[in-house]
């Protein structure tokens, strides 16, 4: 039998998502986040991150989302981006992002010590420049899940390179469930 871990679902907001960034899990594409200051006449270019070349070209790809399981919940090699471009009466997309990196979470997994104080479940926030745009780094396991029944299934956006792996990751004796 599974071991239930009950997550609190949370609003997306600029203070969860810049928390997020601060522990080094995301990077938020916001407003003000990325500027330069180039002179009069130039052109400031900052790079973000530059993707390993050994995953393949970069690609854009469209997520639909309409599980209610977390059962891709995994981590890649590479950062990734996700832009929550959507329907706002689409049904809700929930993220579950762990607060450890895939090492720290299997080790978690193996010593039976895994809690909800490892995760933090959102509701997506569409089509917000404080909230809605943001990189996945590399190693960190999330995953995305909806509710059942009828309605529009929630879709977004991703880019990432064209031969990245997810690496779904083994919950072992736990089970994830979140709660309203």
């Amino acid at each position: 039998m599974k071991e239930e871990l009950n997550i609190p679902i949370k609003e997306m907001t600029p203070e969860i998502m810049k928390m997020l960034e601060t522990k080094g899990l995301i990077i938020r594409l916001a407003p003000g986040n990325h500027e330069s200051s180039p002179l009069e006449g130039d052109v400031g270019i900052i790079t973000i991150y530059e993707s390993d070349e050994k995953y393949g070209a970069h690609m854009l790809i469209s997520a639909t989302i309409n599980r209610t399981e977390f059962s891709a919940f995994g981590s890649h090699p590479d950062n990734e981006e996700v832009f929550l471009i959507g329907k706002p009466d689409a049904k809700p997309c929930y993220f579950l992002f762990s607060f450890s990196n895939r090492c720290e979470l299997e080790k978690k997994v193996k010593n039976h010590t895994l809690t909800t104080n490892d995760f933090i479940a959102l509701k997506a926030r569409y089509n917000d420049p404080e909230v809605s745009f943001f990189t996945i780094l590399k190693e960190f396991p999330h995953g995305e899940a909806t509710i059942a029944g009828e309605g529009i299934a929630p879709s977004f956006y991703v880019t990432e390179q064209s031969k990245l792996p997810l690496e779904i990751f083994d919950f072992g004796s736990y089970k994830i469930k979140l709660m309203d």
